[in-house]
């Protein structure tokens, strides 16, 4: 199987395993929104928190050099070595880990005390499923690394599914933050069985031993550029929760922000199957062949995800209304904002995908940083004047100001250069106005409203496919391997 369509195979696996995850993590938070108070939904969001600054900080960023490493040996013919290389990340993952959790653990009563609004219990589960989700990460790199993408979208299926479900259950059984945090932990549990497994067979242990410091070499500068994606996804929340003390305020602000993640059901499964597929091409004809295939994948991300995004932006009133209730319209403006700001953070995780995958972590690391700087000061300088507004504000800056840095490299390292940006604008500016046309001057029942926008949405989008033709035949060619066989006639019918 040609490396395009490996590419192409996987992402459609990618792309759909995102869906569900997305699909269930934003029911999850439609439920838990009626069900807890907006200062609960503050805790939750202090929750996830502690099992993501867990999960980066003893990571040790293992689970990219097992898919680096993994991937290039097999297209290198060296199984062996590709073997030792996941064992061998698994192992140094492990002797951080470990210990780390059992001292977090043991001090979690005084680490309460400067983290308001969780108490020593919670912490615990949220360090133990933190724990458990680094075994799983690093199983799931190996899946990557083997182009195994069914694989991949079970694991995380099996995880987000149990999770979030039995969280909803326990917290409508009244355990409230509690049942989140014991759901949670259930879901990780599952998960790590299932990729135990799985990975049976598959990557067999070998005598021989993966140089540590190649690891180690090649993923600490990602380990870097981690822990600023880290505060990246949560510095806004802690300077709005600093400037306001309002543990309900934060609460609103999480939900409304988290309901953005259903846009980079693309962006991430295209990066996901990205690192991989470019790392393969690199082992077997070097960055040209590389090159070529960043070129399909960032275009046609951006065509899909462009309209998409200014889409929510300009619904946003309705779309917050009808998901969590009309007292969660308040965060229209941070939700438009926020919508906007995935179209240059879909730029920057796809070029630090494709950068990672030919080896140049240093910009990684730059771009990171760079990013988190321009980040810390505009949330300085907006969440006093405009609160919530300003910290989605900030997050559009960290975004662009990551996707100039990770361009800059990349046209230099790939001589790899944006193309096609009229077409772009053209069929996402035209697809969005009849959208703002609704949304300021027509009054109706918000359902209606919202399946009104939908629908002309949807017609605008077909009829400028058919006009403005976007697309290449080659990203054609992309889209049409990915879609389920019964769906193939009617997508040849809008894009030919």
């Amino acid at each position: 199987m040609s490396s395009v369509r490996k590419a192409a195979v996987g992402t459609g696996y990618i792309t759909l395993m995102n869906a569900i995850h997305l699909g269930i993590a934003f029911m999850f938070y439609m439920a838990i929104a009626r069900i807890l108070t907006p200062s609960e939904m503050g805790e939750v969001s202090l929750l996830f928190l502690v099992i993501a600054i867990f999960n980066t900080m003893t990571l040790l960023a293992l689970n990219s050099a097992a898919i680096r490493f993994v991937s290039e040996r097999f297209g290198m013919g060296k199984p062996e070595e590709a073997s030792a290389a996941f064992w061998g990340s698994l192992k140094l993952m492990t002797i951080v880990a470990f210990p780390s959790f059992i001292l977090v653990t043991a001090t979690s009563p005084y680490l309460t005390r400067f983290m308001g609004g969780l108490d020593a219990p919670l912490v615990s589960m949220a360090l133990s499923a933190g724990l458990v989700l680094n075994y799983t990460t690093i199983l799931g790199g190996a899946f990557y690394g083997l182009f195994l993408y069914s694989l991949v979208a079970i694991q995380n299926t099996v995880y987000v599914g149990l999770g979030r479900f039995s969280a909803v259950a326990l917290a409508k059984l009244g355990l409230g933050v509690y049942g989140v945090a014991l759901g949670t932990l259930l879901g990780t549990i599952a998960c790590l069985i299932y990729s135990i497994l799985a990975i049976k067979g598959k990557l067999r242990r070998t005598r021989s031993n993966f140089p540590a410091r190649q690891l180690l070499s090649y993923s600490a500068p990602i380990y870097l550029a981690n822990i600023i994606l880290l505060a990246q996804g949560w510095l806004d929340i802690a300077v709005l929760y600093r400037i306001t003390a309002d543990l309900a305020a934060v609460g609103v602000y999480y939900l409304v922000v988290s309901s953005t993640a259903i846009l980079t059901v693309l962006p991430n499964s295209i990066a996901s199957v990205l690192f991989p597929t470019m790392s393969y091409k690199v082992g077997e004809s070097g960055t040209e062949g590389a090159k070529e295939i960043l070129e399909s994948t960032v275009h046609l991300s951006l065509l899909i995800i462009a309209p998409i995004s200014l889409a929510l932006a300009a619904v946003a009133p309705t779309a917050l209304t009808i998901a969590y209730g009309a007292k969660y319209s308040v965060g229209s403006t941070v939700l438009a904002v926020a919508a906007f700001g995935v179209i240059p953070a879909t730029m920057y995780t796809l070029l630090n995908s494709a950068l990672q995958a030919a080896g140049h972590t240093r910009p990684v690391a730059l771009a990171g940083a760079v990013s988190v700087l321009a980040d810390l000061v505009m949330l300085m300088l907006a969440v006093p004047i405009l609160s919530g507004a300003g910290a989605a504000m900030a997050r559009v800056m960290t975004a662009s100001a990551g996707f100039t840095v990770s361009y800059t490299a990349i046209r230099s390292r790939l001589r790899y250069r944006l193309s096609g940006g009229w077409r772009l604008l053209a069929y996402s500016g035209l697809t969005v106005m009849p959208l703002l046309f609704i949304d300021w001057t027509i009054s109706l029942d918000v359902l209606i409203k919202g399946l009104l926008e939908l629908a002309v949405f949807i017609f605008t989008a077909v009829i400028l496919l058919k006009i403005l033709k976007p697309f290449s035949e080659r990203e054609r060619s992309i889209i049409e391997r990915v879609v389920p066989k019964n769906l193939k006639p009617i997508v040849r019918m809008i894009l030919r």
